[in-house]
């Protein structure tokens, strides 16, 4: 199969996500309290993703399992959980 076997690189862990309403304004917040510890990270060990639902945008963080830094507490929006398109067996 196309792509089995190509490296990908480090796996990227889920460290904060902020769902509408005022995700972004969240994250803002999250991250200016998380900046000493980000400093830490190389830039490209971390990602922010942006996508909007019918709700409106959100924001995921997410950092090389390798470069997670001790003083970065995570933040996961409460709720029940997301859809998912990953297949169960």
């Amino acid at each position: 199969m196309a792509g089995e076997l190509l490296p990908i690189g480090m796996r990227p862990k889920l460290v904060a996500s902020f769902d509408p309403p005022n995700a972004e304004e969240r994250f803002r917040e999250w991250e200016a309290a998380h900046a000493e510890a980000l400093a830490e990270i190389p830039v490209e060990a971390w990602r922010v993703e942006y996508g909007r639902t019918g709700v409106g945008p959100y924001v995921r963080v997410r950092v090389d399992e390798s470069h997670l830094p001790e003083g970065l507490s995570p933040h996961l929006t409460p709720g029940p959980p997301h859809a998912s398109t990953r297949f169960r067996a």
